[in-house]
């Protein structure tokens, strides 16, 4: 009896936190919106004193002036034939919109385009972070907390995606697009393997094609393409960090433990189920294999492709070419990932979806992040289904940090404790410091309402939140195309941080004092991305707020 009290009573606890992280929320985001209320009436007040005389239902038949390369901006910014970036392109599927048909092919065709043009074996030579993401098997919610973890991809912050990206999983399309487009957005900076789901076999004989059907319509042509780009993926990654070697595979070394010039020379197939050359079978080896605690090379029989290799034979082979380790993925691990050490080095394997498979099982899911010395650091976290909820706290409070982190990361310097870190962001973002301390801060530890894990709070703080986090908003009102015109003066298809300071000085000289805009906080919530640029479309997500 007293231990069911006791129990009760830590539920209600747990439920009155949840629900004064919930109340502090709704205050935040709504005083949020007010800002930018704020900013498209004190615009509408600026261009009435300026003779233009308009209501929102005709907002969007401003005209304006056109571009003298209206593709200019569109080319610059990368966006193709997808109508905008690919950055935008990822965030929304993100967020869980799914990609057309059309879109789809195009970042299906254009990944295999640039994929094709790159190594089987690609060297990179890393000064700073490198983040090895292993099996996602269609799991969104696993991508979103890759990416929150990774942060924006750049030259200090690579991240290397190890294959298996559909199959066994509700979100094969979207994880499959994602990946290719960050490819597309941050081409030196993102770099795929091919894991032995990208198949053009496997993927009829598993869950990609029935996804496709259900999604697109059973006259979808969309596998072919995606079976294109399987094929153009490369198959391995040797990361050199200072004096420290890594082979990055999906799979493991093939039986014949060739040199790593051997290795760049294997082919391009579309699949090692259907075909049986001999040169597709050190391709299947890679995709297929796994190690084993015997002392010989044999058949893989646990999974009647690719072999099995001893720790042994892998040492030899890391000290004849000159590695410290092997990362590979292809396994679960109830962990998210596992070291084991191996003659003359290590073998890591990496699994980044939890619950694996299609949400049923128990494992946890991690990427590997390796430092700026070449040491490796997990990284695991748990996008359970059982709490949904305070998941989607989690995601608001990630929210409401990532649209000011402009002015948090100037207020963070120098906070040592979880208690400093609520104050300095009570400042920025409003609410009192000990709601921040007791009730939302928590939420950021393993994305629950649990006791706060300040390492844990402190290194979400120092990434770049992606712009997944923003809550869900309105569809667009018209009102978003005219205020980016009368934002953007110079009519080049971008509004720049000076365009748009220029443009609330204006504001704030005619309207009453009460109504002047605060632009520092209203740009942190506009810029959707923190390049100090707006884009049409990153406007009117920013509006919609």
């Amino acid at each position: 009896m007293l231990r069911t009290t006791s129990l009760l009573r830590r539920l209600g606890r747990r439920q009155a936190s949840f629900n004064a992280a919930l109340a502090a929320m709704d205050a935040i985001e709504t005083s949020e919106r007010l800002r930018v209320a704020a900013l498209v009436g004190g615009l509408r007040s600026w261009a009435k004193a300026q003779g233009i005389v308009y209501d929102d239902d005709e907002l969007q038949k401003l005209s304006r002036p056109a571009s003298p390369n209206p593709h200019r901006a569109r080319e610059r910014r990368g966006e193709d034939n997808l109508g905008r970036s690919y950055e935008a392109f990822v965030r929304d599927v993100l967020r869980g919109s799914l990609p057309s048909a059309e879109d789809f092919s195009h970042v299906l065709r254009s990944g295999s385009e640039l994929l094709r043009s790159e190594p089987v074996v690609k060297e990179l030579n890393v000064r700073e972070s490198l983040t090895i993401v292993g099996d996602l098997h269609g799991s969104l919610g696993d991508l979103n907390a890759v990416m929150a973890l990774h942060g924006k991809p750049s030259t200090k912050s690579r991240i290397i995606f190890n294959g298996d990206f559909v199959d066994r999983g509700p979100d094969g399309v979207e994880v499959l697009a994602c990946v290719l487009a960050l490819k597309l957005a941050f081409p030196r900076h993102v770099h795929i393997n091919r894991g032995n789901h990208e198949d053009a076999a496997l993927s009829r004989a598993y869950d990609f094609e029935a996804e496709l059907v259900a999604k697109y319509g059973a006259a979808t042509t969309l596998l072919d393409d995606a079976d294109d780009a399987f094929c153009a993926m490369p198959l391995g990654c040797v990361v050199n960090h200072g004096d420290s070697r890594t082979m990055v595979l999906h799979g493991h070394l093939p039986r014949s433990l060739p040199s790593l010039e051997e290795l760049k020379r294997a082919p391009r197939v579309r699949s090692v189920v259907a075909e049986s050359e001999d040169d597709v079978e050190v391709v299947r080896d890679i995709l297929w294999s796994d190690p084993w605690d015997q002392s010989d090379v044999v058949d893989n029989f646990k999974r009647n492709a690719g072999c099995l290799i001893p720790d042994t034979a892998l040492g030899e082979w890391l000290q004849r070419e000159k590695f410290v380790r092997l990362v590979r993925s292809h396994e679960t691990e109830a962990t998210g990932a596992a070291v084991t050490p191996v003659p003359h080095g290590e073998r890591w394997t990496v699994f980044s979806c939890s619950h694996y498979p299609n949400r049923q099982g128990l494992n946890k899911a991690a990427v590997l992040q390796v430092d700026a010395q070449g040491a490796v650091n997990v990284r695991r976290w748990d996008a359970g289904e059982d709490d949904r909820a305070q998941g989607a706290l989690a995601a608001r409070v990630r929210g409401a940090l990532w649209r000011h982190r402009s002015r948090l990361r100037d207020a963070l310097a120098g906070c040592s404790s979880i208690t400093e870190v609520a104050k300095a962001i009570s400042e920025v973002v409003g609410q009192d410091a000990r709601v921040w301390e007791t009730h939302l801060l928590p939420c950021l530890a393993d994305g629950s309402a649990a006791e706060a894990k300040w390492h844990e709070i402190r290194d979400f703080l120092s990434v770049d939140l992606p712009a997944r986090h923003l809550p869900p908003r309105a569809a667009t009102s018209p009102a978003a195309h005219a205020v980016f015109d009368l934002l953007d003066t110079d009519r080049d298809g971008v509004v720049r941080r000076a365009e748009f300071f220029d443009a609330v000085g204006a504001v704030n000289r005619v309207v009453p004092p009460e109504r002047r805009i605060d632009g520092d906080s209203v740009w942190g919530l506009l810029d959707c991305n923190g390049d100090g640029e707006l884009e049409r479309n990153e406007l009117e997500r920013g509006l919609r707020i």
